[in-house]
């Protein structure tokens, strides 16, 4: 009986992991995974087709993944150019050993330093996200609703 239980246990927590991960997925909307507008898994053709029947979704989502590149690209120019003994101290630490504590502490003297530029890394990708929802947004309300 209590094998019974626990298989139930572990089927129920299985079947919540699953649900928590599909619910995550379609928080992101598409173009965030495999077959999404912006999916890109190997030889998958449903989301290069999705572009061709919702070109205005697939718009939002190219742009929000160009926005997205040019926040992390200008957050890496800025730490770059704030934290090149950090970066450096850091690239000598954890060349033997990414585990080890010199490692950690060279990584959390970078991230102190670089903290504004993470900042404003996090503010510009926030903004690109209500960008993007605002121009799904835009499309879904541009989109005909068929006639019953």
């Amino acid at each position: 009986m209590t094998r019974t239980n626990n298989w139930k246990a572990i089927g129920s927590l299985a079947f919540l992991f699953a649900l928590i991960t599909a619910v995550a997925a379609w928080a992101h909307g598409p173009g965030h995974g495999p077959g999404g507008f912006g999916g890109r898994a190997g030889g998958y053709s449903g989301g290069l087709l999705l572009q061709l029947v919702y070109p205005c979704q697939a718009n939002c989502a190219n742009t929000d993944h160009t926005c997205d590149e040019t926040a992390d690209s200008n957050a890496l120019t800025c730490i770059s150019g704030a934290c090149a003994t950090e970066i450096s101290a850091a690239q000598s630490a954890c060349a033997s050993d990414r585990s080890s504590q010199t490692c950690f502490d060279a990584i959390t003297a970078l991230r102190t330093c670089g903290q504004d530029c993470l900042s404003t890394r996090t503010t510009a990708l926030m903004d690109c996200r209500e960008a993007f929802d605002t121009c799904r947004e835009a499309c879904v309300a541009a989109t005909p609703t068929p006639a019953p």
